[in-house]
């Protein structure tokens, strides 16, 4: 999203202080004048300085610093939380951006081109596995906390449940737990889908990006790491849009197991696989 200039005209400190210094010093001092011709060359400002293109480098080049501070303390944040291992991969993944970087500035190739829109593509990429790797771990938590051979035993209890049963409600809620029950075991072949294809494009994203550090410095031409990022970038939307997708299954997860509720069975305690 690009900053608004007009807000940035008006808002910067320079602005503020002079406006507010000059109408101040009015006040002070009973010069209307000054305050009309104050008002009056803020508003030739408001009206030209937002179009003025250095004025719009400095605004693009501060949002621009201030975006990339947000998104680093947003990934620092993420990355606290991953597992050791997960850590050192993504770790090892920044490295591997900022020597790429560095032999990007030393090919002569890129000299002349301005290559911060790749820069910024390896940036995204890096935050991506690091997005994809907390979802993973996400996943993993819940798939390690469920067993779904347990979800199977309570949906054939309840089926025989609701065959056997003779009161009409209770049928009706032997009934109800079966698509509960179904609905768990859809909800975790979904986590694993996913985690399947997120593991997969985080592989793909380390191969790809250490293929580019053996490669960048001997590129013949630019065009061939746009491409490699770009393809990269597709697959890795594609991921993330699955993993927006899993969010809705993600913030209904119970990570505590369900027990099941069945005539004449004992539910096993908190923490205590039923017995085969």
């Amino acid at each position: 999203m690009k900053p608004s200039y007009l807000k940035a005209a008006f808002l910067n400190v320079y602005n503020l202080g002079l406006f507010g210094g000059a109408l101040t010093a009015s006040a002070f001092t009973g010069e209307h004048v000054l305050a009309v011709v104050t008002m009056g060359m803020e508003a030739i400002w408001l009206l030209f300085g937002p179009d003025l293109r250095p004025f719009q480098r400095a605004v693009d080049r501060a949002h621009r610093e201030e975006s990339e501070k947000a998104d680093r303390e947003r990934v620092n944040k993420l990355m606290e939380g991953l597992p050791e291992r997960e850590w050192a991969r993504a770790r090892a993944l920044d490295e591997l951006r900022r020597e790429i970087e560095r032999d990007m500035q030393n090919n002569p190739t890129f000299q002349a081109i301005l290559f911060q829109a790749e820069l910024d593509k390896l940036s995204t990429l890096h935050k991506s596995f690091v997005a994809l790797a907390t979802a993973c771990v996400r996943a993993e938590t819940y798939l390690s906390a469920t067993d779904p051979r347990d979800l199977n035993r309570q949906v054939d209890i309840q089926r025989n449940l609701e065959k056997s049963l003779k009161d009409p409600e209770a049928r009706q809620i032997a009934a109800k737990n079966i698509q509960v029950l179904e609905k768990r075991l859809e909800t975790m072949r979904e986590i694993q889908n996913f985690l399947a294809r997120a593991r997969g494009q985080m592989n793909l994203i380390e191969n790809s990006v250490r293929l580019l550090r053996d490669q960048v410095l001997t590129m013949a031409s630019p065009d061939e790491l746009v491409e490699q990022l770009d393809d990269l970038i597709t697959g890795v939307d594609a991921i993330q849009e699955s993993a927006r997708n899993n969010e809705a299954i993600f913030s209904r997860i119970n990570l505590e197991p369900v027990a099941p509720v069945a005539e004449g069975s004992s539910a096993p305690r908190r923490g205590e696989r039923a017995r085969e």
